[in-house]
């Protein structure tokens, strides 16, 4: 369902103020609730996939490559709103802005760290989920 929203905004013409509306189409954001569907196959990358054993074993159930907006999260527990991301998507500032506006938490994973050891991100995360739950109560 869309919402219609509008908007005042103030342009400078020289030395004239002038205020026109705009008209924006926001649409609602997904619900906190999520079917659970194990999607392993949809992991491209083996440390993605051993991450995403590692969290379903310890019962979080991951999304891999959900959108938000544009861009894609490799992988996300979407009830906790925690986006774990590659290190190398980390250089990307618009990326790291969107995700922050809709509410997401970032944790940055490296690739060669992850095949090393997994229990340092996964005790990353559920400690980030902890914190969210704590907020719940």
């Amino acid at each position: 369902m869309n919402m219609l929203k509008i908007k005042w905004k103030n342009y400078k013409i020289l030395f004239t103020k002038i205020a026109l509306p705009t008209l924006s189409i926001r649409r609602k954001k997904p619900p906190f609730l999520v079917p659970v569907n194990l999607e392993e196959h949809k992991c491209k990358k083996d440390c993605e996939r051993k991450l995403y054993q590692a969290l379903f074993s310890q019962n979080y159930y991951v999304t891999p490559y959900v959108e938000c907006g544009r861009f894609v999260i490799n992988l996300a527990l979407i009830p906790f709103r925690i986006a774990i991301i590659d290190e190398k998507q980390a250089r990307d500032e618009k990326f790291e802005k969107t995700l922050k506006k809709e509410g997401w938490t970032i944790i940055y994973y490296n690739e060669e760290d992850l095949n090393n050891n997994v229990k340092n991100v996964v005790l990353q995360i559920h400690q980030e989920a902890n914190s969210y739950k704590q907020l719940l109560s």
